[in-house]
């Protein structure tokens, strides 16, 4: 008999995005200015939707390198955890 661990595994996902989306974001917000923010945040999106664009679904490892070589090249260090929460604020902005 297998066990099909798919569903536990998204749901956990989703639970950290949603806890990254809620506590990571506020704690960046507090320690820089607005204009850093916004810059930032323009960044990440263009670099989101880009990956999404260029090398469509599915393929979310490359799609992940697309986005953190992207933002490197402009000059942001920028963690996993700030991509997948800015990828969680596009998906709700869409539904």
């Amino acid at each position: 008999m297998q066990i099909d661990l798919t569903p536990i595994l998204q749901a956990i996902i989703t639970l950290l995005a949603a806890l990254v989306t809620y506590k990571l974001i506020p704690w960046i917000k507090q320690r820089t200015t607005n204009e850093q923010q916004l810059a930032l945040q323009t960044a990440t999106r263009i670099a989101v939707f880009a990956a999404e664009q260029l090398i469509g679904a599915g393929k979310g490892k490359e799609k992940l390198d697309y986005v953190k070589t992207y933002l490197m090249s402009k000059g942001y260090r920028v963690d996993l955890d700030l991509i997948e929460a800015t990828v969680r604020e596009l998906s709700i902005e869409q539904s």
